[in-house]
Parts: C-alpha cells; structure tokens; sequence
C-alpha cells in the first residue's frame, strides 16, 4: 500500500512535466516478476499434492484423455504425429509426452499436471508484466494476487488440462504484442516472438484461431501517422498462420478432410447433430443470442467470482472514457506507459505506439469468442441454477479471470484516487489526492469482495471447476475401473483390440502399454484387426455405438471368442469384454 501515498495529484503530475521539458530517457522503474510467478507455482503446486494424495487429478475424461493421447505418441504401435488425433489440438499434448514415458505418472495423472502447474506460473508473470506495464505496480499486484488466488483456476492448474497452458500462451502473446506496439521499428523482435506464442496459443485451443486477426490488427495499427503497418502485420501472420495452416494439411492427409476437426465423425458438432437425431434437446444459446451471453456470464462469475467481473466492468468502462479525454502526454520509449513507484495509475495517450493502448482490450476476446461458439451451437455450457442444470464446460468462464483481475484493479486504483472537492491549485479541478486512509480504505473493501466471493467458492461442493469434475466423474470411473478388472488377467504380450476414444483410462489402471493395444489412430491395423480380430488380439473390448461394435467380424467373436465380462452404468454404452479361446 506505500506505492499508493506517493502517487501525486494527475494536475500536479502535469505541471511537473510541463516544468521538467521532455520526459526522460532512462528506463522506466520496474519491479520484480518473479516472486509472483513463483507464488503461483507454489500454490498449483499444493493443490496438485493435495490431488495426487486423494486421487483428485483425473476426475476430468478429458484429463484421462489428453494423456492417452500424449502417452500414444511415444507409446503406440505405430507411434508419431499420426497418434495426435483430429479434434484436440496437439501442442499440451507434446508438452506432456515426455513425462507420460513414466508410467507412475501416467497412471496418477502427474505428467499432465507438471505442464500445467508450469503453465499457471509463467502465465501469472506475464499477467503481473503486463498490468505493471500499462497501469503501474499497484495493479499489477493487484491482478497477480486475484489471478493465482482463484480456487477455480488453482484446480484447472493442478490437473491435466489445457486451460493453463492456453492461457499462458495467450497472455505472452497478448504481453509481446504490448511491447511490440510500443516499439515503432519495424524489425522489432517483439512481434517475432508475439507470433510465437500465437503460433502456440493457436495448436493449444480455437480460441486462439479466433484471436489471430484481432492480434494482426493491433499490429496493423501499431504506429501512428504512418499508415498501416503491413509488414509487421504480415511477418505476423505468416509464422502465427502457420498452425491452422498446418492442422488442416493435417487433417487432410490423415482424415480424408481439411475440416475433419470441425466436420469429422469425433468432432463436437457432429456429436451434437447425434444427440439432436436421437431426440436430444438443443443446446442453452444455440442461435439465440441474449441466452448464450447470460449462460457464459453466469459462468464466468461462478469461475471468476462476481466482485472481480463487477469491478472489471467498471474498470474497462473507466479504461474506455480514459482513452478519450485524458490528453496526450509527450513521453520516450516505453516508460510512458509504465508507471513506476511515483506515477499516476491513469494510462496516458502516448504520443507514439497508437494502438498501445489496445493490448489490454484484447484479454476481454473470450467474451465475444463463447458468446459465438454457443450460439453457433458448437459449445455448450450447462450451469446448474439454469435450465437444464447441469455441469458442464463451466471451466470455460475461467478464460475471462486474466481481464477481469487486471481491469477491476484499474477500477479500485481510481476510486481510491478520485474524492472530489477544492484544490488551492483550481476551484474546478477535481482532487486527485485523497487522504492515505481513504486509499487505504477503499482498497482493503475492494480486497474483502473478493476474498468473500473466493471463500463462497470453497463452500458446498467446492469450486465449480472440481464441482463440475466430481459431479460428471461417477459413472465414467465406475465403467473404466470395472474394464480394468476385466482385462486384468491378460498376460504380457498379448494384443487387446479396442476403440479408446471413450474410457481410455482403464489402460493405465492396469498398466497396459499402448504398444499392446490395437485402436483407432492405429488406422490400417485397426481396419485389418477388425476385419479378422483373431488373427491380431487376445482380447476384445466392443462398445455400443462405437467403431468397435460396427466394424468387428462378429463371425469371428462367436467362433472365436467367448465373453468374459459385460457391463454398464446409467446413461453409459454397454461394454462387453472377449477373450480368444484357448487353442
């Protein structure tokens, strides 16, 4: 809170530049980052113990899923690119392979949770950089401590999932192209490397498809008085372009279609389009946009908590109307936008980098990005005080906490600044330097909000992100957990045939190498061991309604074979478990 006393009066700050001339040049005065990335760790860490400890790490399927699929690509009978599948882009999953190789941590979920303990570390640092950068320290750590704080996103970062590394990837992209604006030259490095995190950002999640252009446009504009800046933009484009590029070659050379991700039988439309033709009822949102905004906003203030969402939005009404009438202010080098231990938290216009500015704004895309995906019908998300009331993607409101942390402390930074009243400088001015003890006050208030609104998220069924996992995960183990049991007499060496893209969790629970099973990515001995199962596997696993049960030679299953264990649970395919027969 001392930063917060030495912050002058904006009047004052003005006729102190007017009386000193041209800004300086030395570098603007920055604390560490560090410590905050550090923090962050540190507590991923203690929820990733804590879930390792009570077996909490793999109550996602799409936990269990992203290290199947990382584990494959080292692990497969045919092992490489062509086990990264046509749904899920593939950069988490090249994080965890390595880790995935030892199978402790594959079978407890810890190979996983290491990328994205790591993940929630260096997004924090680029979050406290960025906020330090465009609105001075005291918002910064106001953004930090929220942002590593939050028990909805604690958990995301201590499980095998990929909402922390997204988000890392997206906040560097977002903190170089900040640095990238500001920088006038053209050969700056700064949009290398804020490709580089698109490019990463983009092969973690489509979200970052959807920000691309929003990202080259802020670069397009970056420098005023020139034009469009067409070669920075270009240079852009061409290395962050380069991921959806090459997912669809991708798709096109392993799936027949460059949209097989979108189009393809795995893919969630067609999922959905199922559902509906099996009488299913339509997503919450699906072409009606009003119900897809509030679903994605009650969301994101269950994830989020409303205090934070309440202040960001009067922090970004604030950051707004700050744009249009503070004045401009003639600075040097990026400095202008920094403020340090003694600078206001009010950004001034720079008299260079035009769209500086706008680096901020972008940590708001996931709004407007859900807001389609729901009413396009692709994206649902069920919350349970709303019809149909349910859990499900709730996790996804989590993507608007970076902007939400750091505008709602731009917003508690001007209310403890702003008391109007008389100043002996001008009777009309209004007075930018309340008493220590007003700032003081309305800062711990602000502090209290949010620390109620995080303490409510630890009540009841626990933060809605582990709510969610421990409400949807029951009948999924249940059916992994009884396939394990009977598949556990299989003896080494021998083949297990079966399609994984549902209950893939049942391999490590036995510790089955994937080289010992025959699946679906596995593509032409999949078809032939279908075709001819006894030929290949000792074992077969069908599934209602999968590859497996509309392609096997069930000529073959009843000559062959006998059932050795067949299984369901509520609202779960039935599962039916062969053994070949003993010569």
């Amino acid at each position: 809170m001392k930063n917060f006393r030495r912050w002058p009066t904006l009047t004052a700050s003005r006729k102190l530049s007017a009386a000193a001339g041209p800004a300086s040049k030395g570098p603007p005065v920055r604390g560490p980052h560090w410590p905050w990335a550090l923090g962050a760790a540190i507590a991923a860490g203690a929820v990733f113990l804590w879930g390792l400890a009570h077996a909490r790490l793999l109550l996602y399927g799409d936990a269990t899923a992203h290290l199947f699929i990382a584990r494959r690509m080292v692990d497969s009978r045919t092992p490489g690119m062509s086990q990264w599948g046509s749904v899920w882009l593939p950069f988490p999953h090249l994080l965890m392979a390595p880790f995935t190789v030892v199978m402790s941590w594959w079978r407890s979920g810890a190979a996983g949770s290491v990328v994205a303990v790591a993940g929630f570390a260096l997004a924090t640092w680029f979050l406290h950089r960025l906020a330090e950068r465009h609105f001075g320290p005291a918002v910064a750590h106001w953004a930090a401590l929220w942002f590593l704080l939050n028990p909805n996103f604690l958990y995301l970062a201590a499980v095998p999932m990929t909402e922390a590394v997204y988000v890392m990837a997206f906040l560097g992209a977002v903190d170089q192209l900040s640095l990238a604006t500001a920088d006038g030259r053209s050969t700056s490095p700064h949009v290398t490397a804020a490709a580089a995190w698109a490019l990463a950002a983009a092969m973690t999640r489509y979200d970052g498809w959807f920000c691309l252009p929003f990202f080259a446009l802020t670069l397009l504009f970056s420098v005023p008085g020139q034009g469009p800046q067409w070669g920075r933009a270009l240079r852009f484009c061409a290395l962050a372009g380069l991921g959806p590029g090459f997912w669809f070659a991708y798709n096109q050379f392993y799936f027949g279609d460059w949209l097989s991700f979108l189009r393809g039988p795995y893919s969630a439309r067609q999922i959905y389009l199922r559902a509906l033709r099996h009488g299913g009822k339509r997503y919450p949102g699906d072409h009606h946009l009003f119900v897809a905004t509030h679903y994605f906003l009650k969301a994101s203030a269950l994830d989020c908590g409303l205090p934070l969402l309440l202040l960001a939005l009067a922090g970004v009404a604030a950051y707004g109307w700050s744009r249009r009438h503070t004045p401009p202010r003639s600075t040097a080098g990026l400095g202008s936008c920094t403020p340090g231990a003694g600078t206001t938290a009010l950004p001034p216009r720079s008299s260079h980098g035009g769209a500086h500015w706008a680096a901020p704004c972008l940590l708001l895309l996931p709004l407007p990005w859900y807001v389609w995906a729901m009413w396009s019908g692709n994206v649902p998300i069920f919350v349970p005080m709303l019809w149909p009331h349910g859990y499900y993607n709730l996790r996804y409101g989590i993507q608007l906490l970076a902007g939400a942390a750091l505008f709602s402390g731009f917003a508690v930074a001007l209310a403890a600044r702003w008391r109007r009243g008389r100043t002996a400088a001008s009777a009309q001015a209004p007075d930018w330097a309340p008493a220590a003890g007003f700032q003081r006050g309305v800062w711990i208030v602000a502090a209290l909000a949010v620390i109620a609104s995080y303490g409510a998220m630890l009540a009841g069924p626990g933060p809605m992100t582990y709510a969610e996992a421990v409400h949807n995960a029951p009948a999924r183990l249940a059916m992994e957990h009884q396939l394990a049991a009977a598949l556990q007499p299989r003896q080494p060496g021998q083949l297990v045939l079966m399609y994984t893209g549902t209950y893939p969790g049942a391999l490590p629970d036995d510790g089955i190498p994937l080289r010992a099973v025959i699946q679906e990515s596995n593509f032409r001995q999949w078809d032939r061991a279908l075709a001819a199962p006894q030929r290949y596997a000792a074992w077969v696993v069908v599934q209602t309604g999968s590859p497996s049960a509309a392609g096997v030679n069930r000529a073959d299953l009843r000559r062959d074979y006998h059932s050795v264990a067949r299984f369901s649970a509520p609202l779960q395919p039935v599962i039916t478990v062969y053994r070949r027969n003993a010569p």
